[in-house]
């Protein structure tokens, strides 16, 4: 194991995993209750037999540092939506104020002994040339966002415009930052996620985190060692495909309606007006999930994908690298530089000596992936309520009014399910999101203007 990824156990469930996995069993061949205790052969009657429900009781919870954005965009949230996670925001990376290149270095070199220190230098001076020119650049664009909050949010307040400039031209710089920035996360799962992952892990960085979360449940729980039997491995590396020539810029994501299923007389209207989502929970609403709306979009893979990523209960097709960068708003100055800074990355791309999974570690945020998704209604709802918020980013904000505009063409703006893809304030007349309300202009932000285009 490393010493760069930095995992911790901080939590879970209260009860051995043997202990509860033999309970819930019992309960459902016992006329009586069973008690707490009374223990069954996990391995054999449970584990080997693939009745792993039982074993779903058991969750763990760890703190992970150090993990490259990239192997959690295209590694822990690229697939399963059995986990819970909350990740270090981006704009508080040290990464991208203070980056330090010597501990980049010896990441590369440590989950790639095998790769050449040219070719490591390589892709050091690549990842050093996005970060100089995040760093030539931060001012700049931290005015042009001063300046766009002030047209696009006239209710700002002087304290918002402060706190957020910085935070919006962070938001866009960083498309010149290679995902090998490290992040944190709490990250949540069960016992069979686990066991699935251990098996499963295909990269370099996932084998290491998700060892040391094996290694620690099983120094606790040496009786369930026999889940995570290391000839079960999997040791070879998965990526996204990739187009191997730098195909030019995008200053707007791509969106494609492909199919919609839409039944305006069975279609259940959410009633409530709670801030919790009961739309995937109230039997109300069961009907909503035999519609659906499906989609094929052209993003940036770090910030836009990874925020894509929230929304668990939506089936996503793998991503494939296009060739293109994405360039937000702000940086209509920064064509050269990325440019330039591309056709290095895709230098990168076509040396055959470096594996792929690190060619896809040091990607930067700003290179685009296309991938498809299908949403059931209700899922659909939720989604849509989040990303038409100006709270949410530009790039999947432009993504889910594009959706929305497509979607009116064929069902009519007057549908009822129209009605709930919309921002909260849209929907019921304010804003939920106190201190963080965006400033723009509720009042005279009539339906049209609500999905205008913005720049922050």
């Amino acid at each position: 194991m490393s010493n760069v990824i930095k995992v911790e156990q901080i939590a879970e469930t209260n009860l051995e995993p043997t202990l509860l996995a033999s309970h819930a069993a019992r309960m459902c061949y016992t006329a009586e209750s069973p008690k707490i205790g009374e223990k069954i052969d996990v391995e054999n009657r449970l584990f080997k037999t693939g009745h792993h429900t039982t074993l779903e009781h058991n969750y763990f919870t760890f703190k992970i540092e150090d993990i490259p954005v990239s192997s959690v965009v295209f590694g822990l949230h690229l697939t399963a939506p059995f986990y819970n996670t909350d990740q270090r925001s981006g704009r508080f990376s040290k990464m991208y104020e203070n980056p330090n290149m010597a501990d980049i270095r010896n990441t590369l070199e440590t989950y790639y002994p095998g790769v050449s220190p040219r070719n490591i230098g390589c892709a050091c001076d690549f990842i050093y040339m996005g970060l100089n020119t995040y760093a030539e650049n931060k001012n700049h664009i931290t005015e042009l966002a001063r300046d766009a909050i002030h047209r696009e949010r006239p209710k700002a307040s002087d304290k918002y415009i402060e706190q957020n400039a910085p935070k919006f031209a962070q938001e866009q710089l960083r498309m010149f930052v290679s995902m090998i920035a490290p992040t944190a996360l709490d990250y949540t799962i069960d016992l069979p996620t686990l066991a699935a992952f251990y098996r499963t892990a295909w990269t370099p960085f996932m084998r290491d985190a998700v060892g040391k979360m094996v290694h620690t449940v099983v120094s606790n729980h040496p009786d369930i060692a026999y889940m995570f039997d290391s000839f079960a491995r999997e040791h070879k590396d998965w990526s996204p495909k990739m187009r191997e020539y730098y195909r030019g810029i995008r200053t707007k994501p791509d969106f494609t309606l492909l199919d919609y299923k839409y039944d305006k007389d069975t279609f259940a209207q959410d009633k409530s007006h709670d801030m919790v989502d009961t739309l995937q929970f109230h039997p109300d609403y069961m009907g909503n999930s035999l519609g659906y709306v499906h989609t094929k979009i052209h993003i940036d893979a770090g910030a836009t994908m990874g925020q894509d990523q929230r929304h668990r209960s939506i089936k996503r097709s793998a991503p494939v690298f296009t060739g293109y960068f994405y360039l937000p708003p702000l940086l209509g100055d920064l064509k050269t530089n990325a440019d330039k800074f591309m056709k290095e990355y895709y230098s990168l791309v076509r040396d055959k000596n470096i594996p792929r999974s690190m060619i896809t570690a040091i990607a930067p945020y700003g290179a685009m992936v296309q991938y498809e998704k299908r949403a059931d209604l209700n899922a659909l709802i939720h989604e849509q309520g989040k990303r038409t918020c100006w709270c949410a980013q530009e790039a999947i904000y432009h993504i889910s009014c594009d959706l929305r505009r497509d979607l009116a063409q064929y069902i009519g703006e007057n549908a009822k399910l129209m009605k709930y893809l919309t921002p909260p304030c849209l929907a019921h007349g304010k804003c939920p999101e106190g201190s963080r309300y965006c400033g723009r202009d509720i009042i005279a932000d009539k339906i049209n203007g609500y999905f205008k285009q913005r720049q922050i």
